[in-house]
């Protein structure tokens, strides 16, 4: 029947949310726990105990400072890719024909089809100093000498990032945007609104759900990477996922525990906020009268 809905059925729901909680939950609610814990070395594991030695260990070595500076990475590569994917996604859904929508985001996701590693790689060979741009830029007559801080360097790990986590802030805007009732746009414009007043005044607020979720996206996916920072960063570079590993290594678990707390902690506020604010969960609303 159209319009109809499936009843709920505690059989049906439940393996799901079993699942879920499984493997969701779980090792969340685990990594919590084990972070107040303490180090045995004669057992070298950890064991129970109420212990703030791993959250004391975040203050030392400059480890705050990786946090920070991971989250300020995280923030700008999350804002960069939504200043490029509201335009694309705008693209994509107002202007261009069924056809070139589907080349679009053909072009926009054919790149995942390769791993992390190589495309990271890819960008190596576009900004080293014997590289694509730099060898245009002095073919060109604009640059004398190659650029040096174009590779290893903050801006080649923010280049990869974007790069790498753009689709994940397009998907969501665009899934915002068809969800905004087309005869909004067109009584704005009856009305005399030109484009910049009925993009601020009725697309933007509509599409807000939308811009926030692409933001979470790549704001949580930057924050658990390390394959650019690794490649494209140079020796010096770090950023939490990395952090975490070379505590792992000296098997400091619980200071690593500890991180993984702090950084959840943030990324379940921005949820909370969201959620709030910008009405998160209405993007994921049925629609259907």
């Amino acid at each position: 029947m159209t319009g109809s809905r499936l009843p709920i059925s505690p059989v049906l729901i439940t393996p799901p949310l079993l699942v879920i909680l499984a493997l969701g939950l779980a090792p969340l609610t685990i990594v919590v726990v084990w972070s107040f814990w303490s180090w045995d070395p004669s057992t070298y594991w950890i064991k129970p105990d109420l212990s703030l030695t791993g959250y004391a260990g975040i203050l030392e070595a400059g480890r705050w400072t990786v946090i920070i500076s991971t989250l300020v990475k995280a923030f700008g590569t999350a804002l960069l890719c939504l200043l490029i994917a509201y335009p694309t996604a705008y693209a994509v859904h107002f202007l261009a024909g069924k056809r070139l929508s589907i080349l679009l985001l053909a072009l926009i996701t054919i790149p995942f089809f390769t791993s992390y590693l190589i495309r990271s790689f890819s960008w190596r060979l576009v900004l080293g100093r014997t590289g694509v741009l730099n060898t245009w830029l002095q073919d060109l007559g604009i640059i004398g000498a190659p650029l040096d801080w174009l590779l290893f360097s903050n801006f080649a790990v923010v280049v990869g990032l974007v790069a790498s986590h753009l689709p994940f802030a397009t998907f969501p805007l665009l899934l915002s945007m068809r969800r905004v009732d087309p005869t909004f746009l067109a009584a704005a414009q009856d009305l005399g609104a030109g484009f910049w007043k009925s993009l601020t005044s009725i697309l933007l607020p509509l599409t807000m759900s939308g811009i926030f979720a692409g933001f979470l996206f790549v704001f949580v996916m930057v924050v658990g990477s390390s394959t650019e920072v690794q490649m494209l960063g140079g020796a010096g570079a770090s950023i939490v996922s990395v952090m975490i590993n070379d505590v792992m290594r000296v098997a400091n678990y619980p200071l690593a525990f500890a991180i993984s707390t702090i950084v959840l902690i943030v990324i379940f506020g921005l949820v909370l906020i969201g959620n709030r604010v910008f009405g998160l969960a209405s993007l994921f609303e049925d629609q259907s009268p």
